[in-house]
């Protein structure tokens, strides 16, 4: 069994291994920083240094996430750096049985962060991983500005 923390993101539920979050903060507005691409927020100060703040919902549905009080922040290790990944919600922490998970087919460099799905009933939760987010050329920009 593995835990995992769900959340929503454009009315679709995704899971993200427990091991690879350090704290979920509430949003808080960023810092934004100009020129990067669209689905990089800005700096949030977390323990006093600047976190990179991520819209999921922009990177995985090209659409902007108006923040609200349910809005979160996933404080995510990601590549032995940490990123913020905001989250329309927050669902639970839940327990998968290592059998419950459904390998997806080949996909392709875009979705490659797409690791298995789980089913219960009729609902299909993505499980995701954190370090295949982006492609090479996000990768570079955000290990460009986390540096700075």
């Amino acid at each position: 069994m593995t835990k995992f923390i769900n959340f929503i993101c454009n009315e679709q539920q995704f899971a993200l291994s427990i091991d690879r979050v350090e704290k979920i903060v509430r949003y808080q507005k960023p810092t934004l920083i100009p020129d990067t691409s669209s689905y990089i927020n800005g700096f949030l100060s977390y323990n006093d240094r600047p976190l990179l703040l991520i819209d999921m919902k922009m990177r995985l549905f090209n659409e902007k996430l108006p923040p609200n009080e349910q809005t979160k922040v996933i404080v995510s290790n990601w590549k032995n750096e940490k990123i913020g990944l905001m989250v329309e919600q927050i669902t639970e922490v839940k327990e998968y049985p290592d059998a419950d998970l459904s390998e997806p087919g080949n996909g392709t460099a875009k979705t490659a962060y797409l690791v298995g799905t789980f089913q219960e009933n009729d609902t299909i939760t993505l499980h995701i991983d954190v370090d295949k987010l982006f492609t090479l050329e996000g990768e570079q920009e955000i290990e460009g500005l986390i540096e700075k």
